[in-house]
């Protein structure tokens, strides 16, 4: 078992890199969870009761709750697709013999 160097009350403490390491993922999961937060406000689809239900779940459960969270409040965004051909013109339907040109 490891052990750590201790301070003047015999405390353990840990190396200095350890502490940039939580920083950083303290950050990382806080930065997550106000993105999630923020992608379930301004979705439009749920009603004020499911939107503080989600908002609950995000902050309870951190990185799972952040991920579901948004995850399904983008597929209710998500644009409808464009079709790949326009509609046609009126004028394209000529047929070649001049028949729909009197319609």
């Amino acid at each position: 078992m490891a052990t750590f160097p201790s301070n003047a009350l015999g405390e353990a403490t840990l190396p200095r890199h350890v502490y940039f390491v939580l920083a950083f993922i303290a950050i990382a999961v806080l930065a997550g969870n106000l993105t999630a937060t923020v992608v379930v406000l301004r979705s439009d689809f749920y009603s004020p009761l499911q939107r503080r239900l989600q908002l609950a779940l995000v902050w309870l459960i951190p990185v799972i709750g952040a991920a579901c969270c948004a995850s399904f409040a983008s597929i209710h965004r998500r644009a409808v697709p464009k079709p790949d051909k326009r509609f046609p013109r009126p004028d394209s339907f000529d047929l070649p013999g001049g028949e729909a040109n009197g319609l």
